[in-house]
């Protein structure tokens, strides 16, 4: 009888510790809050225009 108490509270133990990581995976996912107001941070760049050349390779 002892085991299988000791095997349930390892058993919550686990289930509540993945919760949390998991809770902090998806909180983190979402990526930092921006805040309301951005003073000094311009807009976004223009994207360069596409190449007229052929070669494609970005290592040459």
């Amino acid at each position: 009888m002892t085991l299988t108490a000791g095997f349930r509270t390892a058993l919550v133990t686990v289930a509540i510790a993945g919760a949390a990581v998991l809770g902090t995976q998806v909180a983190q996912a979402d990526g930092p809050a921006a805040p309301a107001t951005t003073a000094g941070v311009t807009g976004p760049t223009a994207t360069p225009s596409p190449s007229t050349s052929t070669d494609t390779n970005p290592w040459d």
